[in-house]
């Protein structure tokens, strides 16, 4: 947490004690939580928190560049801790979102037919290998 919180200041991001309690949250958490998972989480330990404050922090955390917004949920937005380059597959079964560590030749190379690339996110659908062991394919 020490090094996110000093990127932050380095950014010159007002560390508000809500703002705190939201990186912590998601620092190493790898479910890819909603706002409002976030804000359910984070109300148990501080009552009088907001979604609105929830809201606003991840917005910042975001514009800081220390999360990632992801819309490969169809009904809504979650957010994942680690900022750096990889996709991302969505089960249809238990709905699960999943880093996946794959390189992008085109995101490598920078460019793609003359224009600048500036990030990439892929999204992959299907079943997880959870699902497929448990006999939840889906096929049936």
């Amino acid at each position: 947490m020490e090094r996110v919180i000093e990127r932050l200041r380095k950014k010159d991001v007002v560390l508000t004690p809500q703002r705190l309690a939201v990186a912590e949250f998601l620092e190493g958490n790898t479910a890819h939580p909603t706002a409002d998972d976030v804000y359910r989480k984070l109300r148990r330990k501080y009552p009088t928190i907001s979604r609105a404050t929830v809201y606003t922090s991840l917005e910042v955390l975001r514009q800081a560049g220390e999360i990632q917004e992801l819309t490969i949920r169809k009904e809504e937005v979650c957010f994942d801790s680690d900022p750096t380059p990889h996709h991302h597959f969505f089960c249809r079964r238990c709905k699960r979102v999943l880093d996946v560590h794959i390189g992008c030749p085109v995101a490598r190379k920078g460019w793609v037919d003359g224009h600048k690339i500036d990030g990439v996110q892929v999204y992959f659908y299907g079943v997880c290998s959870r699902c497929l062991k448990s006999g939840r394919s889906g096929m049936e």
